[in-house]
């Protein structure tokens, strides 16, 4: 994706985590043509435990999406918009819920992660360099010493209902390519990576499930916009 003439290439994933539910084993057809019907997905395949979707024959290119005995969820590759995760995760979650062949147990957990590649053309030494300084005092670079090659910074912490586990680290060329689940041309090039897994795990109710999703995809754009703008990629 570009936005504001930067290359963003993103992940997305949502998660619907529920208690288990034997009586989905017994309709796993049923959903599978109810998904189809809807128009969302036109190809689908049955495992032991669960159905997945997808919007290609052999594997998914752009989009896919899977219900189980234990979850459900929606994940989107490289998506041209950036409203494009949320609708159709909201779609699709809309479709699921109102299936007539069983019924979503209570859900455990609400998770919307978002992986993202900023691309760069400076040296992977230069982005290091640039990040390490920014997140870093001087004190701690000091203790650490003028060694230092490659860091990851881990962060946890609330906003809102939420909690939040954000990643962010300097990626070497050819090297993108490990952390997600599709190819870009973009991976060659050296960039930062940022993940960002935005949960909730207490009064998760089905209807707010699209509601949600986009108030995580708003957080989660806010701080992938905020810290490309403060290391100056």
């Amino acid at each position: 994706m570009k936005e504001n003439h930067k290359v963003i290439v993103t992940e997305h994933v949502l998660e619907v985590r529920h208690q288990a539910t034997g009586r989905f084993l017994d309709v796993r057809g049923y959903v599978a043509d109810h998904i189809k019907g809807a128009d969302i997905f036109q190809h689908w395949e049955i495992d032991s435990n669960v159905v997945n979707f997808r919007d290609a024959p052999k594997k998914a290119e752009s989009v896919g999406a899977f219900a189980g005995f234990k979850s459900a969820g929606v994940f989107v590759y490289d998506p041209d918009t950036r409203n494009f995760f949320e609708d159709k995760a909201g779609k699709y979650w809309r479709t699921l819920v109102k299936n007539q062949f069983y019924t979503l147990p209570e859900l455990t957990r609400f998770g919307c992660r978002t992986k993202a590649f900023l691309n760069s053309e400076k040296s992977f030494e230069e982005i290091n360099s640039k990040v390490y300084a920014k997140f870093f005092k001087e004190e701690f670079q000091r203790l650490v010493g003028k060694q230092e090659k490659d860091f990851q910074v881990v962060v946890e912490f609330s906003i809102n209902e939420f909690d939040v586990r954000l990643v962010i680290g300097p990626i070497h060329k050819k090297e993108a390519g490990r952390y997600f689940g599709f190819e870009s041309e973009h991976f060659a090039e050296t960039g930062l990576f940022i993940d960002i897994d935005i949960y909730k795990t207490q009064h998760c109710q089905q209807s707010e499930i699209p509601n949600l999703t986009k108030k995580a995809m708003k957080i989660a754009w806010d701080k992938i916009d905020k810290i490309s703008f403060a290391v100056g990629l």
